[in-house]
């Protein structure tokens, strides 16, 4: 394909996403329609069918572009090196909290894109299946530990602190994020107990 008319593409494209985007701001996904979106966009709905065959497959393709790209901000700390000990991650090292703030158009709605059939479950399957398949934690010394559970521990330990930051609406800041996900990483504590939080007084 020409390189012209490639960047004329992805523009075109990019910019029918923004327009799904804002019209998620304001309406239900049900009520979104082709129409909708082409007008929000300023194109015609020729132009729209030149690129997708129905709304779903545009909705499909902007939670395909967000998952990949999230992904790679996971990737960040290892451009450098292939092992990475935990104790040498600096918060610099933790681009993802910065990435979702920059794309907060989209993670703002959450909720609203949570409306769509399977979004989540896809995007959250997504992330999940990456750090299983391409993420090798070594676990400590222990012959009885098990590898993957340990993995899967670690896995679904920082997505669900990160979808709990996209819920509370992307607060406290990236940064202060950034910080306190290298601080648990390297966090062992020795002890734990149930109990009172606020006295930590042992039952």
């Amino acid at each position: 394909m020409d390189k012209n008319i490639d960047r004329r593409v992805r523009r075109t494209k990019a910019q029918l996403k923004q327009a799904f985007i804002k019209l998620m701001e304001i309406k239900s996904y049900d009520q979104i329609t082709v129409t909708d979106i082409v007008n929000q966009a300023d194109y015609n709905r020729a132009t729209f069918y030149r690129h997708y065959n129905f709304k779903e497959e545009l909705a499909e393709e902007i939670i395909s572009d967000r998952t990949r790209e999230l992904i790679e901000t996971f990737k960040y700390p290892y451009k450098r090196k292939t092992l990475i000990h935990m104790n040498t991650l600096s918060h610099s090292d933790i681009i993802i909290f910065d990435y979702i703030m920059e794309n907060k158009d989209f993670y703002k709605l959450w909720e609203k894109f949570k409306t769509i059939p399977g979004f989540e479950e896809s995007f959250l399957h997504s992330i999940a299946k990456f750090f299983k398949k391409d993420i090798i934690l070594l676990t400590p010394n222990d012959s009885n530990l098990d590898n993957n559970l340990y993995t899967s521990f670690y896995a679904n330990g920082i997505l669900g602190l990160i979808m709990d930051w996209i819920k509370n609406g992307l607060e406290p800041d990236p940064a202060y994020m950034a910080k306190q996900l290298v601080k648990i990483l390297n966090y062992y504590p020795a002890e734990s107990f149930i109990g009172n939080r606020e006295t930590r007084i042992l039952p």
